[in-house]
């Protein structure tokens, strides 16, 4: 008698998740160094402000087109709830985050108080009610071969 194996294995993890955790700690990141500027009004925290909204513009955008990639080579086929509103959250995140960054262009006090706080928080509101919500791109997908 022949005995069977089973064994799981793990299919077509999504590409986007890491870049797109390391957007979301910057612009975190972005929102307590604007606080810490604001109490302190050193301008070494805004300067970090400026710094992280950079680079998490540049990998949050890497990570929606990886997210796209995702979408459309079938990478998230198996989620168990649709990944439009996650992609859609996101995308809302980048665009507060880019008109965040033009604030923070500016000198002084200006370029964090109170209108680049304000958009600070906004995006990472945007963030807590995408994972209130249940956001999420879905699991890797996992099949038993016999």
């Amino acid at each position: 008698m022949a005995s069977a194996r089973s064994m799981v294995v793990v299919t077509k993890p999504p590409l986007h998740r890491t870049p797109m955790a390391i957007a979301n700690g910057c612009f975190i990141g972005a929102l307590l160094t604007d606080v810490t500027y604001w109490r302190s009004a050193e301008m070494m925290w805004a300067d970090f402000s400026a710094w992280l909204l950079f680079a998490g513009l540049v990998v949050g955008a890497l990570a929606v087109l990886a997210a796209i990639v995702d979408l459309f080579t079938g990478r998230l086929s198996g989620a168990s709830r649709p990944v439009w509103p996650y992609l859609l959250g996101s995308l809302v995140v980048l665009i507060i985050s880019f008109f965040n960054a033009l604030v923070h262009s500016r000198d002084a006090w200006t370029s964090v108080v109170p209108t680049g706080l304000s958009l600070s928080a906004a995006a990472v509101i945007v963030l807590l009610l995408g994972g209130l919500l249940g956001w999420r791109s879905g699991g890797a997908q996992v099949e038993v071969v016999e």
